[in-house]
């Protein structure tokens, strides 16, 4: 079932403000699998209106040449009423079954139907840069990163595509010029875009003797001084989560694996573990949110050397590092799996593939590059205190 164009119009408003399905649906009253349709044809971005060329004949053209064929009049006599030329006039006639058939409705159906041009997409014309681009798909790389790293890499801007080549590509239903469903190695693996909705905050409680993030040096807030690093959990299926580290100047990320939950006295004696296998000189300060399991984070500061604070009340932004690489993790850490079914082994296989990928926050340089080059500086400082690379115990 196909949808008017004012209900259309009235879809697309409503998932560009951010209205659920179901609301589009109720507000519409179309059933839910048209609108759905609508949507998810066309990735969830609503298409760019069709103009008209002016030199082509308009509805109201054609309803003119109706009404003068009706009357009897010569198709020169009609083109000079509409100020257009009688050959035009007249092949439009022609090509819609003559006077006796004309009618402007079924006319004006063919035209659009002629004026389609089905271009080839970019990836279409050139197989090789498609599968480059698949290639990297496959490696969980984001559409930005993949158009960064072509820019880098091919001189000829020829050779290159945009991402938002790139997410069309991915999110158009007809279009398979990166395989069958590609859309499962994005961060969210939806088929469709939707709008960036408001997360509502947990309420979790307070904790005592905690030290405000208001109290952190100012270079923490500069990132001029490495060593600093912004901590949460990624909740899977209760009661499994997985506790993340992310340095703050080289955006470095580790995973902690808790396979006992997240109970204050094992997310301390995991963290503390953890942060010992980091040079002393690379864990100055942590900061967390106000979550429970942190109950013991007077402990873990005084085992790990690291001092502790800790965000505003419902104030994320305050761990804004931590936050967008846990969103980067909910491809590979699911709301609804059970993270204690992971080791330390694939938590670090997946920790290597985002800290791998080039960042635009690094200039394109991967995380895993900058946090190397820190250390490899630090040990031809210190040449002979250790090695240059640190690895896990």
């Amino acid at each position: 079932m196909a949808l008017v164009e004012s209900v259309e119009d009235r879809v697309w408003a409503g998932w560009r403000a951010g209205d659920s399905l179901r609301s589009i649906v109720r507000a519409t009253g179309s059933p839910r699998e048209a609108v759905r349709r609508v949507l998810q044809a066309h990735g969830g971005v609503r298409p760019a209106p069709r103009r008209r060329d002016p030199r082509r004949l308009s509805v109201q053209d054609r309803e003119g040449i109706s009404r003068g064929l009706a009357a009897g009049r010569s198709c020169r006599e009609i083109a000079v009423e509409l100020g257009r030329s009688a050959s035009t006039i007249s092949r439009e006639v022609t090509r819609n079954g003559g006077r006796a058939a004309y009618r402007a409705v079924d006319a004006e159906a063919a035209a659009l139907v002629r004026a389609q041009r089905p271009k080839a997409t970019k990836l279409a014309l050139d197989p090789e840069l498609a599968q480059e681009v698949r290639g990297r798909l496959e490696l969980d790389w984001s559409p930005q990163q993949i158009a960064a790293w072509l820019a880098r890499t091919r001189p000829d801007p020829a050779q290159r595509v945009s991402h938002e080549t790139i997410y069309r590509t991915l999110y158009t239903a007809d279009r398979r010029e990166l395989g069958e469903r590609p859309t499962r190695h994005l961060r969210t693996g939806r088929s469709m875009r939707q709008p960036r909705m408001a997360r509502r905050p947990d309420g979790r409680g307070r904790l005592r003797n905690m030290t405000s993030i208001h109290a952190r040096p100012d270079e923490v807030a500069a990132r001029s001084v490495p060593g600093h690093w912004e901590g949460d959990l990624v909740m899977g299926r209760r009661p499994s989560a997985v506790a993340t580290l992310v340095e703050r100047q080289t955006r470095f990320l580790r995973l902690v694996r808790l396979p006992e939950g997240y109970r204050s006295g094992h997310v301390r004696e995991q963290l503390t573990f953890e942060l010992e296998q980091i040079p002393a000189w690379l864990r100055l300060s942590l900061t967390w949110d106000r979550g429970r399991e942190m109950a013991e984070h007077q402990e873990l500061a005084a085992a790990s050397g690291a001092t502790v604070y800790f965000c505003d009340p419902r104030s994320p932004w305050q761990r804004g590092t931590n936050e967008n690489t846990n969103r980067l993790l909910r491809q590979y850490l699911g709301k609804g799996a059970d993270l204690r079914a992971l080791s330390q082994r694939d938590l670090d296989d997946i920790a290597t593939r985002i800290n791998d990928r080039p960042r635009r926050v690094l200039g394109w340089d991967s995380a895993t590059d900058r946090y190397q080059q820190l250390i490899t500086d630090r040990y031809d400082d210190h040449r002979g205190e250790g090695s240059p690379i640190e690895t896990r115990a």
